[in-house]
This record gives C-alpha cells, structure tokens and sequence, in this order.
C-alpha cells in the first residue's frame, strides 16, 4: 500500500480516534451559552448603555428640582475724579480716587412652570432606560441563538467526522485485504486502483472536516466573546425535540414577548412624548430666583464714602414666545410624521413577525417529517449494506456495487442527523421568535 503524505497524516489520525476521543475536552450547551452571556461584548455594550440611560432617568436630570448657586465678586479701580454737583454742594475734584465694590449671595433657582417640560423630560429617560433593557435582552437573544446555529454547526462536522472516519477504517480494511490477495496472484488491479482512490478522497475529506471543525469553534469563539475552546473541542448535543409546540401557541406568545414587537411598540411611546415635549414651547416660563447675599462698597469720591446691605431679594420672571423664529412648527410637524413612522415600522414587524413564524413553522414541521423517514432510510441502507458487504467478501458482487451499498448507507446517516439538527434549530428559532429563548 502506497501512502501519500496526506494520507499518512489521516492514517495517524484514525488510528488515534479513541484515544483522541477520550482526551479531548467535551463542553454543554448550557455551559457555552453562560460564557457567552458574561463575555460578549455586544452584551456588554447593551449592559452599560442601561446604566448610561438609568442616570438620565432622575427627576434632578429632567429639571424638577432647583438649582442653587454661590456666588462673590470684587472690584477694584483707581480713578482720577471730577463731579460737579448742582446746588450749593461744592464739585470735587480727586486725583488717584480709590473705590472698592464687594459682595456674596447665595441664589436659588426654580422653574415654576414651563409647560410641564420636567414632566415628559422624566418621561422620555424612563422610556429610554425601557428601550435599552429591551436592547439588552435582544443582544443576549441574538447571542444565544448564535451560540446556537455555531453550537450545532460543530455537532454536524464532529457527526461528519466519525461517519468518514468509519468509512475510511472499511475502505482500509478492503484494501489490506485486496493488497494481501494481490500478493498471492489473485485479487483486481482495478479493484485495487479503485479502493486505493476511494482511500486517498476519505482522507482528503476527513481533512476538509478537520479544518472545518478548526472554523466552527473560532466562529463559535466569536459568538462568545472570548477563547474559551480550542480546537479540539467536543461538543456534547441534545436532539430531544418538544413535541408540545404548536402553531397557534408559538403565534400568541410572539405577540406578547417577541422583543422586535416589544421594541415597535416603546418607539412609538417615546415619539409621542417627543411630541408632547416639543409642545411644551407653546407655553410661558415662569421661573423664580431666591437671593440671601451681601453687598458693600467704598469710595474716595463722591457724596457716599461707603455702603452695604444685607438681606433677602425674591426675583419672578415670565417670558413667553411669540415668534421662534419659524423652528417650532417644523419641529412639531417632524415629531407627528416621527409617530407615524413609528406606527408604521410596528406594522411591519408585526407582519415581518407573522412570516417569519410562518416559514420557521414550516422549517419545524418538514424536518420533524423528515426524521422518521430518514431513521428508517438508515435501517434500510445498513441492511442493504450488511448484505452487500457479506456478498462482496465472498465475490459475489462488484466493489462498484459495495461502494454504492456503502454510499447510501453513509449518506442515509448524514441525512437523519442533518434532519434532527435542523428540527432542533428550527424549535430554537420557534422559541427565539415567541419571545422563550430568554426567560
């Protein structure tokens, strides 16, 4: 038997299958989805934004309190001086007059009312903080389902793997076993040059497995944030299907919890308060400063040589706007086609959500059909296989129609587990959609 170098490296890695098998770490679903969540960084991102939009949310941040300030000052000037007074006050005149001006005061600072703009200020934050919760759990949602579709990726090619490993172990032992007949005489050349080819495409492949496997853990890596696998990695699958879902269950939790919907709905509420905070312009101010402070002054010049007060000072203004300047209209018509674009988006994600149900329902319900077909395609195949290759030991048919036997066999137990892979995502995507993913 001649072996090339790719084959050599294949060799060396079927004859070390069980105790590869037994040294390379295994990881639970359950295990990747809780790194994932701690580690993703879309997930962080979500998390900080919450608190960025919780220390928004205050009633100091949206204008209901006062504000209240210190306040001193100083002012000192040298002058060259001339008054002159009426009457029988005689004028003055001083050169390098000195005057002092000083004073402190404590101001308290209220809005009394400006058209209740605190109030849908508060508003709007709280629903922003509503929003970025909604974000927060569509990013794990989205985190989780990716873990998911990765998760199962790799499954599929460790499945793979073992199917072209067993394959390759059959056609190596057809082929020691035709190598030996041609030693004594006996034995196909051709069947020889044939097994040695279906030999060399088994190893081939079991490569492009290997390096497939190699880009389903980065890709799963990816998903989670972090290298926390290596490529080695076995994952651990459970293709237990729940056969309680039903269409009409999966379509009234997706009204209530799917997040997109969740999400339409809260951009309508926050343009409407966008709205009402713009109307708030119509209004008049009326705002309030409260004054405690000290005054005093001294001067070379002049009737008054020095002065001070103090005391309390009560200041109301109100201020309306009769013209802006042509900006609240617009502004106003903006927030309007702003509601209505909100209320249009819910519309199309309430239809977008009904399709996609409609077409992961369809998915579900094909591969969940498929299973038992494909099981007993599988029963079939091996049956026909055992037989065919029973026949061919003894030379009663052709490699050709060996190959073909162990072809359909091979291929029956990809299908079965592609069709119980799929059922599975398809059951993951149902629950993703109805809001279930996360609890």
């Amino acid at each position: 038997m001649k072996y090339t170098f790719v084959t050599a490296i294949c060799w060396s890695l079927l004859s070390s299958l069980p105790l590869m098998a037994q040294l390379q770490p295994t990881v639970e679903l359950d295990e990747i989805i809780g790194s994932a969540i701690a580690n993703n960084f879309n997930i962080k991102i979500a998390k900080n934004n919450i608190e960025v939009a919780s220390n928004t949310a205050t009633i100091g941040a949206a204008g209901w309190l006062p504000t209240a300030d210190i306040g001193a000052n100083y002012t000192y000037s040298n002058n060259n001086s001339t008054t002159k007074f009426s009457g029988s006050i005689p004028d003055q005149d001083v050169t390098g007059a000195e005057s002092q001006n000083y004073g402190a005061n404590v101001n308290l600072r209220y809005t009394l009312f400006d058209g209740l703009k605190p109030l849908y200020t508060l508003k709007k934050s709280q629903m922003d903080v509503r929003l970025m919760n909604t974000q927060y759990k569509q990013s794990i949602e989205n985190t989780i389902y990716s873990v998911l579709q990765a998760y199962y990726n790799l499954a599929a090619l460790q499945e793979d793997y073992r199917i072209t490993a067993e394959k390759m172990a059959l056609t190596q032992i057809q082929l020691r076993r035709i190598e030996k007949q041609r030693e004594y005489g006996q034995g196909s050349e051709v069947e020889r040059l044939n097994l040695q080819t279906s030999y060399n495409t088994d190893s081939t492949q079991l490569l492009r497995i290997l390096l497939g496997k190699k880009q389903a853990v980065r890709q799963l890596n990816k998903a989670i944030g972090a290298e926390d696998l290596d490529e080695n990695t076995q994952v651990v699958v459970d293709t237990e299907l729940d056969l309680n879902l039903n269409y009409e269950s999966i379509l009234d939790a997706a009204q209530q919890n799917n997040l997109a919907l969740l999400k339409a709905n809260q951009t309508i509420e926050k343009a409407k308060i966008d709205y009402q905070l713009i109307s708030t312009e119509l209004y008049p101010k009326l705002n309030t400063t409260i004054s405690y402070g000290y005054s005093g002054s001294q001067n070379d010049a002049g009737i008054v040589a020095s002065n001070s007060s103090l005391g309390l000072t009560v200041n109301l203004g109100l201020t309306y706007t009769i013209y802006s300047g042509g900006q609240l209209r617009p502004a106003r018509q903006n927030a309007q086609l702003s509601i209505k674009n909100a209320e249009l988006n819910l519309d199309f994600a309430q239809y977008d959500l009904e399709q996609t149900i409609k077409d992961a329902w369809v998915t579900y319900e094909n591969n969940m059909a498929l299973i038992p077909i494909e099981q007993g395609n599988v029963a079939i195949s091996k049956k026909s296989f055992d037989r065919t290759a029973t026949a061919y030991e003894l030379g009663q048919v052709s490699y050709l129609s060996y190959q073909q036997a162990e072809f359909n066999y091979l291929q029956a137990q990809r299908q079965v587990i592609t069709a119980r892979y799929n059922a599975k995502l398809a059951e993951w995507e149902l629950r993703r959609i109805s809001g279930q993913l996360i609890k």
